[in-house]
């Protein structure tokens, strides 16, 4: 039987800390890791000092966990946004070539004024628009207007019954099978159907296979309008 005049002389330290450690909440492993006694040991000493896993301690251990996961995450992101700011410095590095080229130019511009400032998406309802931005996406960054891009109209319900003719423009101008256009009807009231046989709803697209890729353009737009502003 375990009790305090059974703990060796030699141990009675030991046995301190292990009670000092167990009332500030660490775990058995903490302790262990501070203090060299076997688990078995340790436990029976928590037992005798009635300090095994109350609610107390449990909420400790808990609030400790929590603690943990928190640094972690924060330590997580620290490393992604460092991945991320040197992703784009290399991005940055490499694509300066283009600075002089006005088509390029043109692409990131227009990304600019129409694009998305989260994900890499550029919505507008001339065709035009979006076949230069899908180019430019294919010119400059190797990317696939099927396997990278996806296409989505916006049409008003009232307009329901030129579904297919809207779809078929879009398919004809960009190039794409009618079934890689998805559809999200706009339900927004229109007190007066608009009889306009040029009406082809809204496009957008959106592009995968660059990690950043929003954030490079916004940077790169960035060495542009400072050039152009000095000159001014």
């Amino acid at each position: 039987m375990v009790n305090k005049s059974s703990i060796r002389f030699s141990n009675k330290d030991k046995f301190k800390q292990c009670i000092k450690f167990r009332k500030q909440g660490l775990s058995y492993t903490e302790i262990r890791q501070l203090v060299p006694v076997a688990k078995s040991t340790l436990q029976n000493w928590l037992v005798l000092a009635g300090l095994t896993l109350t609610r107390e301690h449990l909420q400790i251990q808990l609030q400790k966990r929590l603690e943990k996961r928190q640094a972690a995450t924060e330590a997580s992101k620290v490393t992604r946004a460092k991945k991320a700011d040197q992703e784009i410095h290399r991005f940055v590095q490499e694509y300066k070539k283009f600075l002089n080229d006005p088509f390029f130019v043109a692409g990131i511009m227009l990304y600019v004024a129409e694009g998305s400032k989260g994900d890499c998406k550029l919505s507008n309802s001339d065709y035009r628009v979006i076949l230069i931005f899908v180019i430019f996406m294919e010119k400059y960054f190797l990317l696939d207007r099927v396997k990278n891009m996806r296409f989505r109209i916006y049409i008003h319900e009232i307009r329901s019954r030129d579904l297919e003719k809207i779809r078929g423009f879009w398919s004809k101008k960009l190039n794409v099978n009618t079934k890689g256009i998805a559809l999200s009807w706009k339900k927004n009231i229109v007190t007066k159907r608009r009889e306009n046989a040029d009406y082809v709803g809204q496009l957008s697209v959106s592009i995968s296979g660059v990690p950043y890729l929003a954030r490079k353009i916004q940077f790169l737009s960035g060495i542009i309008l400072r050039k152009y502003c000095r000159v001014v």
